[in-house]
């Protein structure tokens, strides 16, 4: 279905993968930008302010391309976080000019199955040097609004309103941290909430020779990795999330932990996450974070693992699953511990088990294990 929008349209967005294609025309050169904003209307992390020069959110749900005055994001609305409450698509004067002197602004969206689009012309606007073309926002399901205003004083304005600033160079790397075995790292608020904690796993599938023997070979089979927690709240209540068994928990509801999808292969660059809603550390006790083979041979220097624990505001953990004299299927990971409710400590594990059941013994949860599938 075709849909025109015209200024101040509101409508519900169908599905949760979109794009959104900006281009005008005009004698001045244009630069698009789309950002993400929390409950207060406020630019609360710069790591979702997607341009130019930061062409990729951090996990991939927003990504960017742009030529010619022309740029397209491609957004998976289901992977934002729950931080983010809108997304803002803006465009801007990059040298001299306003937004009155365009011959045409036009924007699409894209759906599935629908597609949205906006046209507006200079006539449209005045001596407007940015202008925020549409806002995606949450109120029981994704919609659009079309703003279609400006600011005359440029994107460095446009940006102050929603609390930041006009970003000239890519932020600085993101501080990683090697945890080392046995040792404790402290992931600690730094305002009221500790925010989302992200634990990604990724691991190497195998060169092409050992794909194409794979359909002859269960040695020289590639390896399927699943990333799992077990959980312990202090309420006493325990269970586990992983897609075995088709337990991908919830991140704002009980047990407060997702998992976001089922990467089969290895070859997906965002390989797979785990997210703990941090603030809800008071409920828990301790999570376990482990990853185990559901497809391959126990070749884990093959797999050449890496678990990275991010949270806002703190150094990104790297644990490397780097012991590989073990012929079991189930690794331990790491141990996030609920030391004050206002820190999590992370402790770096590696250690082999045969199977779930054994993990769990070794590690006092007390569950009960049965034959699962995807």
């Amino acid at each position: 279905m075709n849909m025109e929008m015209v200024r101040g349209f509101r409508g519900k967005i169908p599905g949760d993968k979109i794009s959104v294609e900006m281009k005008i025309s005009g004698s001045a050169v244009y630069d698009f930008s789309c950002f993400g904003v929390d409950y207060d209307n406020k630019l609360s992390d710069d790591r979702y302010m997607i341009f130019y020069n930061q062409t990729e959110s951090p996990n991939g749900e927003i990504k960017y391309a742009a030529e010619n005055n022309r740029a397209e994001f491609a957004v998976d609305l289901s992977r934002l976080p729950s931080s983010i409450a809108k997304l803002v698509f803006t465009a801007s004067i990059d040298g001299a000019g306003t937004m009155g002197e365009i011959s045409s602004h036009t924007l699409t969206l894209e759906t599935e199955n629908d597609t949205m689009t906006m046209n507006l012309s200079g006539s449209d606007f005045h001596n407007e040097r940015a202008i925020i073309s549409i806002e995606i926002y949450r109120k029981d399901c994704w919609r659009v609004n079309a703003i279609a205003s400006g600011f005359d004083g440029g994107l460095s304005d446009l940006l102050k309103s929603y609390g930041g600033q006009e970003m000239t160079t890519p932020p600085e790397p993101v501080k990683k941290v090697i945890l080392e075995k046995g040792k404790k790292v402290s992931l600690e608020k730094k305002s009221d909430k500790l925010g989302e904690i992200v634990i990604n796993l990724n691991w190497n599938r195998g060169n092409q020779r050992k794909r194409l023997l794979s359909a002859f070979s269960k040695k020289d089979a590639a390896i399927d990795l699943d990333l799992g927690c077990l959980y312990e709240m202090k309420d006493g209540r325990k269970g586990s999330v992983q897609a075995l068994g088709g337990n991908f928990g919830s991140f704002d509801s009980f047990p407060y932990i997702s998992l976001d999808g089922d990467d089969r292969t290895g070859d997906v660059a965002g390989g797979e996450n785990l997210r703990v809603n941090g603030a809800e550390i008071s409920r828990f006790k301790r999570i376990l974070i482990y990853t185990f083979i559901y497809e391959g041979i126990a070749n884990w220097q093959d797999a050449n693992g890496v678990a990275t624990v991010k949270c806002p505001g703190s150094s990104e953990l790297v644990v490397k699953l780097d012991e590989y004299n073990s012929s079991d299927i189930m690794c331990a990971i790491a141990m996030l511990e609920n030391e004050n409710d206002n820190t999590f400590s992370v402790e770096k594990l590696i250690k082999f088990f045969p199977g779930h059941a054994d993990m769990d013994s070794a590690y006092s949860w007390g569950l009960r294990w049965v034959r699962g599938r995807k």
